[in-house]
């Protein structure tokens, strides 16, 4: 975990060892780019390490002021732990749970009709022919995991010695019926296949499947021959044999109740606890969220406290420092509860001066600061001055002063300004520290600011678990560091789930490519976009009828976080859940596929770098869904998606969606430092430390 006092973007730059002291031959870790107060991970590529080989590892941080020393060196023994292996079931789909049928794509009236228990795809018979392909899932068991689907075809014109055919195939992205022509079944097909040239045994179609099943969106695929092969003919659903009737295969894991949570840990503060954990390995069901019961226990089982929660962490307050307490979770989803894991035991420890204090500190460092945001408070100093506690945190203000003095003066120059600030605390645990000198506040902080445009206000809008770090020397109180506590408490599992917890990095290389310069917005000279003409006056998204990627993003912006970077997923699951974009298929790591799916049968939610990582959604985009990129702010509308590139930084390392474009304000919505925030109010942000330099709009293709 990396923390800045000024709150800025923190660099990290680890090493890594052989057992000997020794360099890896051929590693290179670039620096990984965080906001301050966040976990900073790499990730070693494949094949690089060794099971059961030994190494040593260091990370220092850096800012624009300089770095700091070097971490002690860690070790690190990889030990390759093998998962468990549900059982998997296959399902074949075929006769009344599949149906198939052709069309000659060249005409849309009076078109020639395809033969009996026949289906076509290719040149044939001077037409075009291209067939659609639909399945019933209603006997897929709801919740279950879909690790595998494949789709057979049986030739009706040939029998041995046959060339099998490659296939472009797309989605459907509307839908279609047989009585239709053959220029519909084009025109609802994707704009960009799902795959290309491949033949039907190569394809795998789990991930198309289970989006089915999520999103319950199935129209369809629809199958063109690749190239310029002759076009071939096979068996339909309503052939004779019903052996050679196309057929669905699909591989897949029972839904159950989640697995035991893991690794759990207990800090125990004044009358409480704050009790962390990892998620199952599994979470029993696909298309559901993990709930969790969380109870606090006395030596002799007595419950005293139960918390219901959806994120891997709960307070428990009103305990007695008197008494030792175990902390008890069980996740639980539809299917029923999972296996009761327990902590143990621990006693809640009073703190000197009582958690009330510490918790005034906070309100207190936070109402300061806010008073900077808003010019009450002309500098940090002044703040200070002006609060009852403002020498506890006078320091640690001073520090953040020039980025909030610096962006309170960019949006004022603009005729914007900053009318108020609030912050609200819950779920607070004061505890001591790793020795007496130390004091901790963990809280959940929502923070609310109202910039006016144009006379008329608008909110922004933080909500995060936080800790507060103190230290005590002589009787004085000092706040040291702010910063994320779900990133602080993270502990990696030991198992392959460890990679779902973090962000996945795009390639080692990656650079802005020079040909897309122009792409970005044009920015004044205060590193803004330029004023270009009258601003689109759009409503809000929230309440936007049939705009999917922003409706979703609004709606969902308090979901939960599946990485602790977890910006491009957000919108990437904005994309998928409410645009409805269709999946590409293709390797994990490349720029031109974009998926999400279960693997090692079920047990881990995997990722392509494009929906986790903002330069790779950059590129798939604008490369390969051949998307519109946006040269006017103005221009902007609800459902775009932005992206943010650093000067310090060689690439795009941040996404938001755009909400809406409002009296020459565009709204964002994002997983970040805010959920509702402001363009100017990103820039503004980071005018003084590291400005952002490129600010692209991309119109995402939304099929």
């Amino acid at each position: 975990m990396v923390t800045d006092p000024a709150q800025g973007r923190v660099s990290s730059e680890f090493t890594l060892k052989d057992a000997a002291g020794a360099p890896i031959p051929g590693l290179t870790l670039k620096p990984v780019w965080t906001d301050s107060g966040y976990r900073s991970a790499v990730q070693i590529p494949d094949g690089v390490l060794t099971d059961g080989a030994t190494y040593y590892w260091n990370v220092r941080a850096c800012t624009s002021v300089g770095c700091s020393p070097w971490s002690a060196l860690q070790k690190l023994t990889v030990r390759v732990r093998p998962l468990p292996v549900p059982e998997s079931k296959t399902l074949a789909l075929t006769d009344g749970r599949l149906t198939a049928a052709s069309a000659a794509t060249d005409c849309d009236d009076a078109c020639p009709a395809t033969p009996d228990g026949k289906i076509l795809a290719g040149r044939s018979d001077g037409h075009d022919w291209a067939t659609w392909i639909k399945t019933d899932l209603s006997s897929l068991p709801r919740g279950s995991f879909v690790t595998g689907a494949k789709l057979s075809l049986t030739r009706a014109d040939c029998t041995t010695g046959c060339t099998a055919q490659k296939f472009d195939l797309f989605q459907l992205a509307t839908a279609w019926s047989p009585w239709q022509s053959g220029k519909e079944l084009l025109a609802a097909a994707s704009v960009d296949s799902y795959t290309s040239g491949e033949e039907l045994t190569a394809t795998e179609l789990g991930p198309v499947v289970q989006s089915w099943v999520e999103l319950g969106d199935n129209t369809g695929l629809l199958l063109r021959a690749a190239g310029e092969a002759p076009g071939a003919a096979y068996y339909s659903a309503s052939a004779g044999n019903a052996a050679k009737r196309p057929q669905l295969t699909i591989q897949y894991v029972l839904p159950s109740a989640p697995g035991p949570v893991e690794d759990i840990a207990v800090s125990t503060g004044d009358k409480g606890l704050l009790a962390r954990w990892n998620p199952p390995l599994s979470g029993g069901a696909a298309g559901e969220e993990t709930g969790y019961t969380v109870k606090a226990e006395t030596t002799d089982g007595l419950i005293v406290a139960e918390v219901e929660t959806t994120a891997p962490r709960a307070v428990v307050t009103g305990l007695d420092n008197s008494r030792a307490y175990r902390v008890a979770v069980t996740a639980h989803n539809s299917f029923g509860n999972g296996p009761v894991s327990r902590s143990a035991l621990s006693q809640p420890t009073a703190v000197s001066g009582g958690p009330d204090l510490y918790k005034t500190y906070v309100q207190d460092y936070l109402r300061a600061r806010g008073r900077i945001t808003t010019g009450e408070s002309l500098t940090a100093g002044d703040a200070a001055s002006e609060s009852a506690h403002g020498g506890v945190f006078r320091e640690l203000l001073e520090a953040q002063e020039e980025g909030l003095v610096g962006a309170r003066e960019a949006l004022e120059k603009r005729g914007q300004s900053y009318r108020s600030a609030s912050a609200e605390l819950s779920d607070v645990l004061v505890r001591r520290g790793q020795s007496t000198a130390e004091v901790i506040v963990h809280a959940t902080v929502k923070e609310v600011e109202t910039i006016r445009t144009d006379g008329v206000d608008d909110e922004t809008e933080a909500r995060n678990d936080k800790r507060f770090t103190f230290t005590v020397m002589n009787g004085a109180v000092v706040l040291r560091t702010e910063a994320d506590d779900a990133s602080a408490g993270l502990t990696l599992s030991p198992t392959a789930a460890a990679e779902a917890q973090l962000e996945s990095e795009g390639s080692e290389d990656a650079d802005l490519p020079a040909d897309e310069d122009g792409d970005a917005l044009d920015l004044d000279d205060d590193g803004f976009p330029v004023n270009d003409g009258v601003p689109l006056v759009t409503t809000l998204a929230g309440v936007v009828d049939g705009n999917g990627t922003a409706n979703w993003s609004y709606k969902n912006r308090g979901t939960k976080w599946e990485y602790k970077q977890d910006c491009t997923n957000f919108v990437s699951k904005a994309l998928y859940y409410g645009g409805h974009m269709k999946f590409r298929n293709g390797g994990r790591k490349a720029d031109h596929s974009w998926w999400q799916e279960y693997y090692l049968f079920g047990t881990i939610k995997n990722k392509t770098y494009t929906w986790s990582a903002a330069e790779n959604l950059r590129r798939h985009v604008t490369k390969y869904r051949h998307s519109q990129t946006v040269s006017k702010a103005s221009s902007a509308k609800a459902g775009d998606i932005i992206f943010f590139k650093w000067k310090s930084e060689k690439v795009y390392n941040h996404a938001a969606v755009v909400r809406a474009n409002s009296r020459g304000e565009i709204h964002l919505v994002q997983h970040g430092i805010k959920e509702l925030t402001t363009l100017s109010d990103v820039i503004a942000r980071y005018k003084k430390k590291d400005p952002i330099e490129r600010v692209l709009i991309v119109r995402v293709k939304d099929r």
